[in-house]
């Protein structure tokens, strides 16, 4: 017990140290909070070589297809058209802007189902 009879106020003098209750208080907190960030990570497993990704580009960029992209920029993917391909870059129209995004920053695509091709 931790002597504190030279404390001014009574409440700090009689105070009593939670200890380990604290302690798992905040680990619980912690493992929480870390538990809520877990669901913002990228899924990388779905990556696709290089090579596919460009072909499909090309593709849906002749064809005026909408995709589903996904970077690792965010969790999400974007939605919407490839408006211009360069050496290193897309140009992709999505959420009423055009994205510019590095090949390697590409991870996998999908067609949207059902394309209409407005």
């Amino acid at each position: 017990m931790i002597d504190r009879s030279y404390l001014p106020f009574k409440s700090a003098r009689k105070y009593v140290d939670r200890g380990m209750a604290k302690w798992m208080g905040f680990f619980i907190s912690e493992h929480t909070a870390a538990l809520a960030e877990e669901d913002q990570s990228i899924d990388f497993s779905r990556q696709m070589n290089k090579e596919s990704l460009a072909l499909l580009l090309g593709q849906a960029y002749i064809k005026k297809l909408r995709l589903i992209l996904y970077t690792n920029l965010r969790k999400n993917p974007f939605i919407g058209r490839v408006e211009e391909i360069s050496a290193n870059k897309i140009y992709f129209s999505s959420e009423g802007r055009v994205l510019i995004l590095d090949f390697k920053s590409l991870i996998a695509l999908d067609l949207v189902e059902g394309d209409g091709h407005d």
